[in-house]
């Protein structure tokens, strides 16, 4: 009876092995970019790798700059439909305002990271995408939504980085691959985003609000973008005024949905990014804001900007972890069968 329960054991942890050994090949980031992206997405994906190391430790001192520590956010309450969530009482939650207009909010964002569990925002996206997807008026507007989506899926992973376990704070891989690393086209949406804020960095101008040293900092980060080949790929090159006009509606309907998010870190978190992303769309695609660009919207733009950098330079860590998790579980089974065969051998001879 022993040797048959011993056999069973030995069945199982080899089945235990096998599933482990091949979710381990199919979790390495290179076969899944392979196994889901067209050779063309791929050139693009590594391209944009490859300038997003260059960039990205400029973009990381930059947020070290003065200049961008305090962004003015006006705090609204205009969410327009109702959602049944209980009130964030964690005090985290809460950012303290510096002394000045009651209406206007000066954060200081060393302080408003998403060191959260991000459960309550998720049902404020789901209506956002429902409501979204339902306005769609073109091929390219649909594009112009995964800028948005983009968006979700970044702060998705700042989230993941810093999960709250109440007591501490760390990297959370189950809520990565149930918010981003399941599903490719959210991966891609990344590197589309980085893209196009690639792009819009080379039309931004010198803004004499900015200290030297920090319009110093921007020129070497637009001049190491220039020295380098961005793929010709550019899913927005037929865009219309019709599809940009929707798209500035659905930045407002965005804007709104995100005052339904109860967390006030939450929350201005969303709206920063968001911020961040119209700034870049009024850089690409219409001259005349390029000249009204104020300091606000630069630090809403290199804040989501470094965000994003950072979300995509994530990705490989994400990838990275699952693999090691998967790899110290085929070792612990592996020992297992290593033991269960031995005790195994042994009742055999015993038996004898």
């Amino acid at each position: 009876m022993i040797t048959g329960f011993l056999q069973i054991l030995l069945a199982l942890n080899l089945v235990a092995i096998f599933m482990l050994s091949y979710n381990y090949s199919i979790s390495q980031k290179e076969i899944v970019y392979n196994s889901n992206f067209s050779q063309d997405n791929l050139e693009n994906i590594y391209q944009i790798e490859e300038i997003n190391n260059v960039l990205f430790p400029i973009l990381n001192d930059l947020q070290n700059e003065s200049d961008f520590f305090i962004y003015r956010y006006t705090d609204t309450l205009l969410c327009p439909i109702y959602l049944h969530q209980e009130e964030c009482e964690v005090e985290s939650c809460n950012f303290q305002n510096f002394p000045g207009e009651d209406s206007i909010n000066t954060v200081n964002l060393k302080y408003v990271g998403e060191k959260y569990k991000g459960q309550h925002g998720q049902m404020v996206w789901f209506r956002i995408y429902e409501d979204l997807g339902n306005n769609t008026s073109s091929k390219i507007h649909a594009e112009m939504m995964n800028f948005i989506k983009a968006i979700h899926q970044s702060i998705s992973i700042s989230i993941d980085e810093q999960f709250d376990y109440d007591q501490v704070n760390g990297p959370k891989i189950d809520f990565f691959l149930q918010r981003v690393g399941y599903y490719p086209d959210r991966i891609k949406n990344l590197y589309f985003l980085e893209q196009i804020l690639i792009k819009a960095l080379n039309f931004i101008r010198p803004n004499h609000e900015l200290q030297s040293s920090t319009s110093l900092k921007v020129q070497n980060l637009q001049s190491s973008y220039n020295q380098m080949a961005l793929s010709k790929f550019d899913p927005l090159n037929k865009l219309t005024e019709q599809d940009l006009e929707q798209y500035r509606n659905d930045i407002k309907l965005l804007d709104s949905y995100l005052d339904c998010v109860h967390c006030k870190k939450c929350k201005f978190n969303g709206k920063l990014q968001i911020h961040g992303l119209n700034t870049a769309v009024n850089l690409l695609f219409y001259e005349k804001e390029r000249e009204q660009i104020e300091k606000n919207d630069l630090v809403a733009f290199f804040n989501t900007f470094y965000k994003i950098s950072n979300s995509v330079k994530q990705l490989d860590a994400m990838f990275e972890r699952i693999t090691q998790i998967l790899y110290q579980y085929i070792k612990l089974a592996s020992s297992s069968f290593a033991i269960l065969s031995l005790l195994s051998s042994v009742v055999l001879l015993l038996k004898k």
